[in-house]
This record gives C-alpha cells, structure tokens and sequence, in this order.
C-alpha cells in the first residue's frame, strides 16, 4: 500500500470510529445504560483499538459517554427524572433566550427557517435531532449568554437520545416538531416575545409528552 493511501485511511479510521460510537448511542433507547470495552467496539467496527481509543475521548469531551481508561466506555441510561429535569432547565433556558432575541432578531429568523428547510427534507432521524438542536443553540447563542449556551450544549448527548427515538418511530411527530419551530421562527420575525415563548412553551410541552409516552406501534416494549 502506498504510504499516501495508507496515511488517508489513519486519518478516516478515528471518523469511522467516532460515527460508529455516536450512532450507536444516539439510537440506544433512553432507558438502557450499556457499557462498551474497547475491543469490543474494535470488533464490531472492523477497527482497530487505536482510532476507538481517540473517538472515545472525542465523545467523552462531547458529552456522550463517561470513559474508563484503558477499559471502555459507560453509557449511562437517560430516565425519566433526566427527562423532566432537562425539560425544565431547557423552559428555562429557551423563554428567556427569545424573550431576549425578539426585540431585535437581526438575521436570525432568516437562518432559523433555514435550519428549518434542512430539517424537514432529511429523513436521517440522527440528523433531524441534529438540526433541531442547531434550531434551538441558535437562538440561545443569539441571545447573547455564553454561559447559557455552553451549559444547552452540555445536554447535546441526552437530548439526542431522547429525540431520535421518538422521530424515528413517529413520522407525524418529525411533521410537529417541524410546525412548531416555524411557528417560534415566525414570532421572532414578527419582533413578538410574548408570541415567541408561547411557541417555545408549546413545542417544549409537546415535546416532554412525546418523551413520556411510548412511540406509536411500540407500546409494551418501551
């Protein structure tokens, strides 16, 4: 092999590692907790241990999973109390995020129905949480605390998994969820903050009984 193609496939081996892992604990149903050893991941990967090691602390820095050196990787459950917990703190977070933005949005609608558009065209149910969760970082990244945004960013890997299984096995809740964000994108177009947290208020309800509540054509095995 050719030492060029050989340097390619080191660098690409870390992201392989990386979206295996993420993608793997992302479609984990909230309630399981699962732990990984590294040669574990290896196997299942068709990777070596070295490009696993590095997506893991990757991961680890995101959030994702608590690392145990050497060992593998602990990822915890999500349980209903983390639910309502995140839920709470994001009413928090996102009321007084438009409640800030909506006097003077500046470009921002426009970059929110945007996010929008992609949102509703990917059917990738990682994807589609990852857009909602660049809907919502934009708006509390606008709105100016960067303690605030740092800490929303915090709660990326619980809300992915809270979110993915949901939108993957309802479609007509991915149709809501899009509904609802245009609806929060159109009030701060419209300059309207009593508008807006209405809409946050209404989209952050549904969704924690979405959360709450098992997906269609599941019950009794979630």
């Amino acid at each position: 092999m050719a030492p060029a193609k050989r340097s390619t496939e080191a660098m690409r081996a870390p992201e392989l590692a990386y979206r295996w892992l993420r993608d793997t604990i992302v479609e984990l149903p909230r309630e399981q907790e699962l732990f990984l050893t590294e040669t574990e991941i290896a196997e299942s990967s068709g990777l070596s241990r070295t490009p696993v090691r590095e997506a893991l602390l990757r991961l680890e820095a995101e959030g994702y999973v608590r690392r145990i050196p050497h060992k593998g990787a602990y990822i915890p459950a999500v349980t209903d109390r983390d639910v309502d917990a995140i839920m709470q703190a994001r009413r928090v977070i996102e009321e007084w995020s438009v409640t800030e933005v909506a006097p003077d949005p500046g470009q921002l609608p426009d970059a929110l129905h945007s996010v929008i558009q992609q949102q509703e065209n990917d059917s990738d149910p990682v994807k589609f949480i990852a857009h909602d969760l660049e809907f919502h970082t934009s708006i509390i990244r606008t709105a100016g605390n960067p303690v605030l945004t740092d800490f929303y960013r915090s709660l990326r890997d619980k809300q992915m998994r809270m979110g993915v299984r949901i939108v993957t096995a309802d479609s007509a809740r991915r149709i809501q969820v899009v509904a609802e964000h245009r609806a929060i994108a159109d009030a701060l177009a419209a300059r309207d903050p009593e508008r807006a947290v209405a809409a946050v208020r209404t989209h952050l309800s549904t969704t924690l009984a979405s959360m709450t509540r098992p997906p269609r054509g599941t019950e009794g095995n979630y």
